[in-house]
């Protein structure tokens, strides 16, 4: 738990992510994209609908969850999956993570994402596969100082997150009745 995350939407849905805001302690007041959202008591939480890049700010710690809605919500292919956001400043400079093949066996995944999380600092300076992401696929996430990109990976296995700063990862995939999400790394 931590008093910031960060979000971008995922890739290819429309009409926005559903997120769970969890306060931590009594009288927590909760900021979305620097706009008051509410106070809620420890156990509590808010339900929000947002697209693009959210920030989520607090006045004690929060713990943020993360749904793709299923293919009812939007008619796009993908069946809903849920990420909890790790904090900002719990990032790790190196991540390894695992997507899903598209083998017929062990998964059906085509394509799989990366939503990759830097501060601006390491705009030019973040690598998917030993490969430079190129800086104008990151846009600002609120005004956070932190921007994010999203990646299509479509070889699926081991890939290796990098960044000369700590980088939040998300690692997700769609398909017809399926979907898998989870957030790639995180120190305390």
């Amino acid at each position: 738990m931590g008093q910031t995350a960060l979000a971008l939407s995922f890739a290819g849905r429309t009409g926005g992510d559903s997120y769970r805001v969890l306060a931590a302690t009594n009288d927590t007041v909760v900021f979305t994209n620097g706009e008051v959202a509410g106070t809620i008591q420890a156990g509590q939480y808010l339900k929000f609908l947002l697209e693009g890049p959210v920030e989520f700010q607090a006045s004690q710690p929060i713990q943020v969850a993360q749904f793709a809605n299923g293919f009812n919500f939007d008619n796009i292919t993908g069946d809903p999956c849920e990420i909890l956001l790790t904090p900002a400043g719990h990032y790790l400079q190196t991540n390894t993570v695992f997507t899903l093949p598209n083998d017929g066996i062990t998964g059906d995944f085509p394509e799989n994402y990366l939503n990759i999380i830097v501060p601006q600092s390491a705009l030019t300076n973040t690598w998917v596969d030993g490969s430079t992401v190129d800086a104008t696929n990151f846009v600002p996430i609120g005004t956070s100082g932190y921007y994010g990109a999203q990646i299509t990976v479509t070889n699926s296995g081991v890939h290796t997150v990098a960044s000369s700063q700590p980088v939040g990862v998300q690692v997700y995939g769609f398909i017809y009745t399926d979907a898998y999400g989870y957030f790639g790394g995180l120190v305390k």
